[in-house]
Protein backbone atom coordinates (compact mmCIF):
# COMPACT_ATOMS: atom_id res chain seq x y z
CA UNK A 1 0.00 0.00 0.00
CA UNK A 2 1.19 3.54 -0.71
CA UNK A 3 0.38 4.54 2.89
CA UNK A 4 0.45 1.58 5.30
CA UNK A 5 -2.24 3.11 7.50
CA UNK A 6 -4.46 5.61 5.66
CA UNK A 7 -6.71 7.33 8.20
CA UNK A 8 -9.94 6.24 6.50
CA UNK A 9 -8.81 2.59 6.24
CA UNK A 10 -9.81 0.55 9.31
CA UNK A 11 -7.70 -2.28 10.70
CA UNK A 12 -10.25 -4.70 9.25
CA UNK A 13 -9.85 -3.03 5.82
CA UNK A 14 -6.07 -3.47 5.92
CA UNK A 15 -6.40 -7.11 7.01
CA UNK A 16 -8.86 -7.82 4.21
CA UNK A 17 -6.57 -6.20 1.64
CA UNK A 18 -3.79 -8.53 2.77
CA UNK A 19 -6.15 -11.49 2.31
CA UNK A 20 -7.24 -10.24 -1.12
CA UNK A 21 -3.62 -10.06 -2.29
CA UNK A 22 -3.01 -13.59 -1.02
CA UNK A 23 -6.17 -14.83 -2.74
CA UNK A 24 -5.12 -13.24 -6.03
CA UNK A 25 -1.71 -14.91 -5.80
CA UNK A 26 -3.21 -18.28 -4.90
CA UNK A 27 -5.78 -18.21 -7.70
CA UNK A 28 -3.51 -16.38 -10.18
CA UNK A 29 -6.13 -13.69 -10.61
CA UNK A 30 -5.20 -10.31 -12.05
CA UNK A 31 -6.63 -7.10 -10.61
CA UNK A 32 -8.73 -6.59 -13.74
CA UNK A 33 -10.22 -10.10 -13.49
CA UNK A 34 -11.01 -9.76 -9.78
CA UNK A 35 -12.57 -6.34 -10.34
CA UNK A 36 -14.86 -7.76 -13.02
CA UNK A 37 -15.80 -10.69 -10.79
CA UNK A 38 -16.60 -8.25 -7.96
CA UNK A 39 -18.60 -5.90 -10.21
CA UNK A 40 -16.45 -2.86 -9.38
CA UNK A 41 -14.16 -0.81 -11.60
CA UNK A 42 -10.57 -1.91 -12.11
CA UNK A 43 -9.33 1.57 -11.18
CA UNK A 44 -11.19 1.46 -7.85
CA UNK A 45 -9.68 -1.91 -6.99
CA UNK A 46 -6.20 -0.68 -7.90
CA UNK A 47 -6.58 2.40 -5.68
CA UNK A 48 -7.96 0.35 -2.80
CA UNK A 49 -5.06 -2.09 -2.89
CA UNK A 50 -2.51 0.72 -3.07
CA UNK A 51 -4.11 2.57 -0.17
CA UNK A 52 -4.92 5.62 -2.26
CA UNK A 53 -8.71 5.28 -2.43
CA UNK A 54 -10.12 8.70 -1.53
CA UNK A 55 -12.90 7.54 0.81
CA UNK A 56 -13.58 4.56 3.03
CA UNK A 57 -13.09 1.34 1.01
CA UNK A 58 -15.08 -0.83 3.43
CA UNK A 59 -18.20 -1.24 1.27
CA UNK A 60 -16.26 -2.12 -1.88
CA UNK A 61 -13.99 -4.44 0.08
CA UNK A 62 -17.11 -6.27 1.26
CA UNK A 63 -18.14 -6.76 -2.39
CA UNK A 64 -14.70 -8.16 -3.22
CA UNK A 65 -14.70 -10.45 -0.20
CA UNK A 66 -18.15 -11.75 -1.08
CA UNK A 67 -17.08 -12.40 -4.69
CA UNK A 68 -14.05 -14.36 -3.53
CA UNK A 69 -16.10 -16.43 -1.08
CA UNK A 70 -18.71 -17.20 -3.72
CA UNK A 71 -15.98 -18.23 -6.14
CA UNK A 72 -14.42 -20.56 -3.58
CA UNK A 73 -17.83 -22.00 -2.72
CA UNK A 74 -18.82 -22.46 -6.35
CA UNK A 75 -18.11 -26.17 -6.37
CA UNK A 76 -21.44 -26.78 -4.63
CA UNK A 77 -23.38 -25.23 -7.50
CA UNK A 78 -23.82 -26.42 -11.06
CA UNK A 79 -22.87 -22.92 -12.24
CA UNK A 80 -20.72 -20.26 -10.64
CA UNK A 81 -22.25 -18.23 -7.82
CA UNK A 82 -21.99 -14.57 -8.77
CA UNK A 83 -23.76 -11.75 -6.94
CA UNK A 84 -25.53 -10.31 -9.96
CA UNK A 85 -28.17 -7.63 -9.62
CA UNK A 86 -30.81 -10.39 -9.83
CA UNK A 87 -29.03 -12.40 -7.12
CA UNK A 88 -28.97 -9.38 -4.82
CA UNK A 89 -32.62 -8.57 -5.49
CA UNK A 90 -33.63 -12.15 -4.64
CA UNK A 91 -31.65 -12.03 -1.39
CA UNK A 92 -33.25 -8.67 -0.55
CA UNK A 93 -36.72 -10.10 -1.13
CA UNK A 94 -35.97 -13.04 1.17
CA UNK A 95 -34.43 -10.81 3.83
CA UNK A 96 -37.35 -8.38 3.83
CA UNK A 97 -40.01 -11.10 3.97
CA UNK A 98 -38.20 -12.91 6.79
CA UNK A 99 -37.49 -9.75 8.81
CA UNK A 100 -41.02 -8.33 8.66
CA UNK A 101 -42.87 -11.68 8.45
CA UNK A 102 -44.92 -10.67 5.46
CA UNK A 103 -45.02 -11.33 1.71
CA UNK A 104 -42.46 -10.43 -0.93
CA UNK A 105 -43.22 -10.82 -4.64
CA UNK A 106 -40.31 -11.42 -7.00
CA UNK A 107 -41.12 -11.51 -10.71
CA UNK A 108 -38.49 -12.07 -13.37
CA UNK A 109 -38.32 -13.25 -16.94
CA UNK A 110 -37.05 -16.77 -17.48
CA UNK A 111 -33.30 -17.25 -17.56
CA UNK A 112 -32.34 -14.28 -15.40
CA UNK A 113 -31.05 -16.41 -12.51
CA UNK A 114 -33.91 -15.87 -10.05
CA UNK A 115 -34.38 -19.52 -9.14
CA UNK A 116 -30.63 -20.11 -8.80
CA UNK A 117 -30.42 -17.23 -6.31
CA UNK A 118 -33.43 -18.39 -4.31
CA UNK A 119 -32.10 -21.94 -4.04
CA UNK A 120 -28.73 -20.63 -2.94
CA UNK A 121 -30.39 -18.44 -0.30
CA UNK A 122 -32.23 -21.53 0.93
CA UNK A 123 -29.00 -23.48 1.25
CA UNK A 124 -27.16 -20.70 3.04
CA UNK A 125 -29.91 -19.75 5.51
CA UNK A 126 -31.35 -22.16 8.11
CA UNK A 127 -35.12 -22.45 8.53
CA UNK A 128 -35.70 -21.57 4.89
CA UNK A 129 -38.13 -23.84 3.02
CA UNK A 130 -38.21 -23.86 -0.78
CA UNK A 131 -40.98 -25.41 -2.87
CA UNK A 132 -41.80 -25.26 -6.56
CA UNK A 133 -45.42 -25.11 -7.64
CA UNK A 134 -46.54 -26.95 -10.78
CA UNK A 135 -49.52 -26.50 -13.12
CA UNK A 136 -50.80 -29.99 -12.21
CA UNK A 137 -50.60 -29.47 -8.45
CA UNK A 138 -53.82 -30.06 -6.52
CA UNK A 139 -54.76 -28.58 -3.16
CA UNK A 140 -53.99 -31.90 -1.49
CA UNK A 141 -50.61 -32.26 -3.20
CA UNK A 142 -49.68 -28.70 -2.12
CA UNK A 143 -50.38 -29.48 1.53
CA UNK A 144 -48.44 -32.75 1.28
CA UNK A 145 -45.51 -30.93 -0.34
CA UNK A 146 -45.50 -28.37 2.45
CA UNK A 147 -45.52 -31.17 5.03
CA UNK A 148 -42.64 -33.05 3.40
CA UNK A 149 -40.63 -29.85 3.05
CA UNK A 150 -41.21 -28.49 6.55
CA UNK A 151 -41.70 -31.68 8.60
CA UNK A 152 -39.75 -34.17 6.54
CA UNK A 153 -42.79 -36.45 6.45
CA UNK A 154 -46.52 -36.37 5.75
CA UNK A 155 -48.48 -36.89 8.99
CA UNK A 156 -51.62 -38.97 9.16
CA UNK A 157 -55.06 -37.42 9.25
CA UNK A 158 -57.22 -35.31 6.99
CA UNK A 159 -55.86 -32.50 4.85
CA UNK A 160 -56.60 -29.92 7.53
CA UNK A 161 -54.71 -31.99 10.11
CA UNK A 162 -51.68 -32.04 7.81
CA UNK A 163 -51.96 -28.31 7.19
CA UNK A 164 -52.18 -27.50 10.90
CA UNK A 165 -49.18 -29.71 11.61
CA UNK A 166 -47.17 -27.51 9.23
CA UNK A 167 -48.51 -24.37 10.91
CA UNK A 168 -47.57 -25.66 14.37
CA UNK A 169 -44.03 -26.51 13.20
CA UNK A 170 -43.49 -23.03 11.77
CA UNK A 171 -45.18 -21.00 14.50
CA UNK A 172 -42.78 -19.15 16.77
CA UNK A 173 -39.81 -19.55 14.42
CA UNK A 174 -38.01 -17.15 12.09
CA UNK A 175 -38.74 -19.44 9.15
CA UNK A 176 -39.14 -18.30 5.56
CA UNK A 177 -41.19 -20.07 2.89
CA UNK A 178 -40.18 -19.55 -0.75
CA UNK A 179 -42.70 -20.59 -3.41
CA UNK A 180 -41.20 -20.59 -6.90
CA UNK A 181 -43.30 -20.82 -10.08
CA UNK A 182 -46.05 -19.27 -7.94
CA UNK A 183 -47.96 -18.03 -10.97
CA UNK A 184 -48.98 -21.66 -11.67
CA UNK A 185 -50.90 -21.98 -8.38
CA UNK A 186 -54.67 -21.83 -8.34
CA UNK A 187 -56.54 -19.13 -6.46
CA UNK A 188 -57.31 -21.55 -3.65
CA UNK A 189 -53.66 -22.56 -3.35
CA UNK A 190 -52.53 -18.95 -3.13
CA UNK A 191 -55.00 -18.35 -0.32
CA UNK A 192 -53.75 -21.50 1.42
CA UNK A 193 -50.25 -20.00 1.42
CA UNK A 194 -51.71 -16.72 2.71
CA UNK A 195 -53.50 -18.56 5.52
CA UNK A 196 -50.32 -20.45 6.39
CA UNK A 197 -48.48 -17.14 6.72
CA UNK A 198 -51.21 -15.60 8.87
CA UNK A 199 -51.46 -18.53 11.28
CA UNK A 200 -47.73 -19.19 11.64
CA UNK A 201 -46.51 -15.57 11.35
CA UNK A 202 -43.63 -16.31 9.00
CA UNK A 203 -42.32 -14.59 5.88
CA UNK A 204 -43.28 -15.80 2.41
CA UNK A 205 -41.62 -15.09 -0.94
CA UNK A 206 -43.80 -15.66 -3.99
CA UNK A 207 -41.52 -15.92 -7.02
CA UNK A 208 -42.29 -16.46 -10.67
CA UNK A 209 -42.33 -15.02 -14.16
CA UNK A 210 -43.63 -11.61 -15.16
CA UNK A 211 -47.16 -13.05 -15.11
CA UNK A 212 -47.04 -13.42 -11.31
CA UNK A 213 -46.81 -9.69 -10.67
CA UNK A 214 -49.88 -9.01 -12.78
CA UNK A 215 -52.01 -11.27 -10.59
CA UNK A 216 -51.73 -8.88 -7.65
CA UNK A 217 -51.71 -5.52 -9.44
CA UNK A 218 -55.42 -4.73 -9.44
CA UNK A 219 -56.67 -3.08 -6.27
CA UNK A 220 -59.74 -4.65 -4.66
CA UNK A 221 -59.15 -7.78 -6.75
CA UNK A 222 -59.41 -11.45 -5.86
CA UNK A 223 -55.95 -11.43 -4.22
CA UNK A 224 -56.42 -8.27 -2.19
CA UNK A 225 -55.78 -10.12 1.07
CA UNK A 226 -52.33 -11.06 -0.19
CA UNK A 227 -51.74 -7.70 -1.86
CA UNK A 228 -52.29 -5.86 1.42
CA UNK A 229 -49.63 -8.05 3.06
CA UNK A 230 -46.88 -7.49 0.48
CA UNK A 231 -43.98 -5.55 1.96
CA UNK A 232 -41.45 -5.89 -0.88
CA UNK A 233 -42.47 -5.81 -4.53
CA UNK A 234 -39.80 -4.59 -6.97
CA UNK A 235 -40.40 -4.06 -10.67
CA UNK A 236 -40.27 -7.07 -12.97
CA UNK A 237 -36.69 -8.11 -13.67
CA UNK A 238 -36.34 -8.24 -17.45
CA UNK A 239 -32.67 -9.10 -17.91
CA UNK A 240 -29.24 -9.15 -16.33
CA UNK A 241 -27.05 -6.07 -16.73
CA UNK A 242 -23.81 -5.73 -18.68
CA UNK A 243 -21.89 -5.73 -15.37
CA UNK A 244 -23.71 -8.91 -14.36
CA UNK A 245 -22.66 -10.52 -17.63
CA UNK A 246 -19.04 -9.45 -17.16
CA UNK A 247 -18.94 -10.99 -13.69
CA UNK A 248 -20.50 -14.25 -14.94
CA UNK A 249 -18.04 -14.46 -17.83
CA UNK A 250 -15.08 -13.88 -15.55
CA UNK A 251 -16.27 -16.40 -12.99
CA UNK A 252 -16.83 -19.02 -15.66
CA UNK A 253 -13.48 -18.52 -17.38
CA UNK A 254 -11.46 -18.26 -14.16
CA UNK A 255 -8.06 -16.61 -14.26
CA UNK A 256 -8.10 -15.77 -17.95
CA UNK A 257 -8.14 -12.06 -18.76
CA UNK A 258 -11.13 -11.48 -21.03
CA UNK A 259 -11.22 -8.51 -23.39
CA UNK A 260 -14.07 -6.05 -22.90
CA UNK A 261 -15.19 -6.47 -26.49
CA UNK A 262 -15.51 -10.24 -25.98
CA UNK A 263 -17.65 -9.71 -22.89
CA UNK A 264 -19.81 -7.23 -24.80
CA UNK A 265 -20.27 -9.72 -27.64
CA UNK A 266 -21.29 -12.51 -25.29
CA UNK A 267 -23.75 -10.21 -23.55
CA UNK A 268 -25.26 -9.15 -26.87
CA UNK A 269 -25.79 -12.76 -27.92
CA UNK A 270 -27.28 -13.65 -24.54
CA UNK A 271 -29.94 -10.92 -24.86
CA UNK A 272 -29.86 -10.42 -21.11
CA UNK A 273 -30.35 -14.07 -20.18
CA UNK A 274 -27.94 -15.47 -17.59
CA UNK A 275 -28.99 -18.99 -18.60
CA UNK A 276 -28.16 -18.43 -22.24
CA UNK A 277 -24.87 -16.82 -21.30
CA UNK A 278 -23.66 -19.45 -18.82
CA UNK A 279 -25.34 -22.67 -19.92
CA UNK A 280 -25.36 -21.86 -23.62
CA UNK A 281 -22.63 -19.54 -24.85
CA UNK A 282 -19.92 -20.07 -22.23
CA UNK A 283 -20.49 -23.81 -22.11
CA UNK A 284 -20.19 -23.97 -25.89
CA UNK A 285 -17.05 -21.83 -25.88
CA UNK A 286 -15.40 -24.21 -23.41
CA UNK A 287 -16.46 -27.24 -25.42
CA UNK A 288 -15.49 -26.08 -28.92
CA UNK A 289 -12.68 -23.61 -28.30
CA UNK A 290 -9.91 -26.21 -28.76
CA UNK A 291 -7.08 -23.86 -27.81
CA UNK A 292 -8.17 -20.99 -30.06
CA UNK A 293 -7.80 -17.38 -28.96
CA UNK A 294 -10.78 -16.01 -27.05
CA UNK A 295 -11.81 -13.26 -29.44
CA UNK A 296 -14.91 -11.97 -31.21
CA UNK A 297 -14.29 -14.25 -34.17
CA UNK A 298 -14.48 -17.30 -31.91
CA UNK A 299 -17.63 -16.05 -30.17
CA UNK A 300 -19.35 -15.46 -33.52
CA UNK A 301 -18.41 -18.93 -34.73
CA UNK A 302 -19.62 -20.66 -31.58
CA UNK A 303 -22.86 -18.69 -31.53
CA UNK A 304 -23.64 -19.61 -35.14
CA UNK A 305 -22.36 -23.17 -35.35
CA UNK A 306 -23.17 -24.50 -31.87
CA UNK A 307 -26.29 -22.50 -30.94
CA UNK A 308 -27.78 -21.44 -34.29
CA UNK A 309 -27.84 -17.80 -33.21
CA UNK A 310 -28.09 -15.06 -35.80
CA UNK A 311 -24.70 -13.45 -36.37
CA UNK A 312 -24.06 -10.01 -34.89
CA UNK A 313 -21.12 -9.40 -37.19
Amino acid sequence: MTDPTPKHYTAADVALITRIRAWMDEHRYSQASLARLSRISASSLNQILKGSYATSPTKLLANIDSAMRNFDDGGQDSVAAVETSVYKMAFSACGMARRYRNFAVLSARVGTGKTFALKRYTRLNPNTHFIEATPTMTQQSLVKLLARTVLGTVPKGCMDDKFMAVVDALKGTDSLLIVDEAETMTDTQKHTIRRLRDLSSIGVVLAGTEYLSGMFKAEHGQFDQIRSRIGFWPEIIKQITADDAAALVQSSLGTEDVADEVVARLYAYSRGSARMLVEGLLAAVKEFRKGRALDIKLIDAVAKQALCLQSLA
